[in-house]
């Protein structure tokens, strides 16, 4: 009984130590830019060893995607998995970003920020492909890589990005820019679709 105690103990210190160690690197991937990103800047950071910061993140890559999980999780991004999905989940999606301006904002202007939005590149792809699979039914392996790829560039945070500073959109009229670019693409898919049909 005393051991089952002990064991508990030790799982929840070290759940803590887990977090308290995500959440200094949190705190340095988004209100300390100009600071380095490393094991050992982590480690200054949350108070305790580098060797610490090893243990429960051996590599970066093991960081990174466990950052990844909480930015998606405080930005709300969300990938369709089917075709209606796409334009009313690119309102949720840029809601989040609208929200979370300097959150997303931090993550983008650094490299660190880039290596963490890496971390969702492969599930948004995997959405894409599924989501747009009648579209691009026919297609040629290689269109179908490039019409996902164009879905998926206005589908993030760069292209809001671009919206709101490079377009001076506000946040609502960001949304309403992503969805028709979308539903132009979606319809001229549809379109051709139909005329292959006919051939």
């Amino acid at each position: 009984m005393k051991s089952t105690r002990l064991a508990t103990l030790r799982e929840k210190q070290a759940t803590a130590t887990r977090e308290h160690i995500l959440e200094a690197a949190y705190d340095l991937l988004i209100h300390h830019l100009d600071q380095p990103f490393s094991h050992e800047a982590i480690a200054a950071k949350a108070g305790v060893g580098a060797r610490t910061v090893y243990r429960y993140f051996p590599a970066q890559a093991d960081l990174f995607e466990q950052l990844w999980v909480r930015v998606r999780r405080e930005a709300g991004t969300v990938f369709p998995t089917r075709e209606h999905e796409i334009l009313p989940q690119v309102r949720v999606l840029f809601e989040g970003f609208n929200r979370n301006e300097d959150l997303i904002k931090a993550v983008l202007a650094s490299s660190a920020g880039h290596k963490v939005r890496q971390r969702g590149a492969p599930e948004g792809r995997a959405s894409f492909l599924k989501s747009l699979a009648a579209l691009t039914a026919g297609m040629r392996p290689v269109e179908r890589r490039q019409v996902m790829a164009v879905f998926l560039a206005i589908y993030s945070a760069p292209f809001w990005q671009l919206l709101r500073e490079r377009g001076g959109l506000s946040g609502q009229e960001a949304i309403h820019a992503g969805q028709w670019a979308l539903e132009e693409l979606m319809r001229g898919l549809r379109g051709k679709s139909k005329r292959s049909n006919h051939l």
